[in-house]
Order: C-alpha cells, then structure tokens, then sequence
C-alpha cells in the first residue's frame, strides 16, 4: 500500500506541475521508518546542441510540443532485500506517451485506465490492432527482488500535448 500512495503523490506532483508549465527539478519521496523504498523523479526535457546531439536538460518550463524525459530512480535504503516491488511511472494527462521509450524495455507494462496493465504495446480487445501510445496513462516495471541499498531506474519520454 505504501508504494501506491507514493504512486498517488508521484502522480499528482507531475501532473500538476507539467499542467503550470512550471517543472520542479528532481522532486524525492522519502523513505520513513515504514517505508524501506526512496523514490526520486527527475524531468528532463529533451533537446539537441550545436552538433546536432541529444541531450537532456533540465526541465524547468514545458510547453507543447516539447518532449520531456521522466525518470524515476527506486532505491531500496533499507539493510533487507524489498521483493515484489512494482516500479511505476505515470503519464499525466497532458502528456502523451512516445512509443518505444520505456526502459527497461524488457517487462514493460502499460495501462489505459491506472487499473489493467498489461506488456507494452497495448493491444485492442480482438489483438489485432496496437493501442494508441498516447492513450497510455502510466506504465510499471516488476521487480523480483531489490537489494539493499540497490536502485533501478525507469524512463520514458512524454511529448506535451498541443491541445
């Protein structure tokens, strides 16, 4: 339960702030007593230097059409292995998801309505046709087991929409 309320609040900061236009950099959600897992998120809004090469600055300020690179960093601060941990990033409304920029990309998990997951891309009902990528509401990373003070990292990239 304590990893769904930090979802929650993870999720709420991030929309909120992106709907202002007004990132906060590197937001972290700490671990209590009761709580072994340290989440921290960053944003990153992805551009090009002078050389024609990628690179994340950042993200203060969003606008639309801009691409914005979430990163969410779970650290395991306690002295025992965490298992069954569900690493979780959310796709605030707002944003739309860019295919194939989860990572990992192995286990990847998607969701329409923050309830039904299921493996990256999202298929229609009959699996014949994917689901939209923009229609992607949040996607998770299952972790067997995280050891003390180990860490994963999970990423993907948000296109800011221009409605």
């Amino acid at each position: 339960m304590a990893y769904i309320n930090m979802f929650k609040k993870l999720s709420v900061l991030i929309a909120a702030t992106l709907l202002a236009t007004q990132i906060q950099a590197a937001p972290t959600v700490a671990a209590t007593k009761n709580e072994p897992i340290q989440v921290k998120l960053e944003n990153f809004k992805v551009s090009t230097n002078n050389e024609g090469k990628e690179v994340l600055l950042v993200a203060k300020e969003a606008k639309p059409g801009e691409v914005l690179e979430y990163r969410a960093t779970y650290t395991n601060v306690s002295t025992k292995a965490i298992g069954n941990l569900v690493a979780t990033l959310p796709i605030p409304k707002g944003t739309e998801y860019q295919a194939k920029t989860a990572m990992p990309v192995a286990g990847a998990e998607a969701t329409l309505d923050n309830v039904t997951f299921a493996p990256v891309p999202l298929m229609t009902p009959d699996k014949k046709q994917p689901i939209s990528p923009k229609e992607y509401r949040a996607l998770r990373w299952k972790v067997s087991t995280l050891k003390a003070n180990e860490a994963i990292v999970v990423s993907a990239r948000v296109k800011v929409s221009q409605e």
